[in-house]
């Protein structure tokens, strides 16, 4: 498997894990509402509604920007490595590290992606031969 490929397919992981964890926070039973003298948990879906999917949208657009990327694709992908990895860290205390593998998928996706015309290069097998004088 060529390491163009191999870039690819652990930077369409880091969407496949962006929409996996955004499906993850959406459902789960993470806040707790008081009714009466029980509490409650809910979902953010069932507080919000349609609305929990709008900031969720910038992590899997994020994601999706390197591998739509054609032009400085490499220069693009390390811009949202980092800008994802900034948003991870602003939001640790919250939903933020529920996201932190997508920018580690997402790293080696770039990092194998600058390696990919070194790597995946032809090489001719030929023996050496000495130049005649």
């Amino acid at each position: 498997m060529s390491v163009a490929r191999q870039a690819k397919l652990w930077q369409w992981g880091a969407v496949a894990y962006v929409v996996a964890a955004s499906i993850f926070f959406t459902f789960m039973p993470l806040l707790a509402v008081r009714s009466g003298d029980a509490t409650v948990w809910v979902s953010p879906y069932r507080m919000l509604g349609w609305q929990v999917f709008l900031p969720l949208l910038l992590p899997l657009a994020l994601t999706v920007i390197p591998l739509l990327a054609r032009r400085h694709a490499i220069r693009v992908g390390w811009v949202c490595v980092g800008l994802l990895s900034a948003i991870c860290l602003l939001l640790a205390l919250s939903s933020g590290l529920l996201f932190v593998p997508a920018p580690v998928l997402m790293a080696l996706g770039t990092y194998l992606a600058t390696r990919a015309p070194v790597e995946d290069e032809d090489l001719h097998d030929e023996p050496w031969k000495v130049p005649s004088a």
